[in-house]
């Protein structure tokens, strides 16, 4: 069976939320070593920030599942 992608995106999310961090954390995201975007967690407010590469985009987000699923398709889009 094969590994699931979803599960390894809300791994690295839950990380930076579970953090006991107080400052912004980022992560940045690749598909075959081309960066496809980054994402922003703030603490302070409980929210994620998706800056997309291509397009230029940015969303944000307080629900966790809703931005691996963005993360997922940015990811998976050929």
């Amino acid at each position: 069976m094969e590994k699931s992608e979803l599960s390894a995106i809300l791994k690295r999310l839950e990380a930076m939320r579970a953090s006991d961090a107080t400052e912004v954390q980022s992560r940045r995201f690749e598909k075959e070593g081309v960066e496809r975007g980054q994402v922003a967690y703030d603490p302070a407010t409980a929210t994620y920030t998706l800056q997309e590469f291509k397009p230029d985009q940015t969303f944000e987000f307080d629900n966790i599942d809703l931005v691996a699923i963005e993360l997922y398709d940015l990811l998976t889009d050929n």
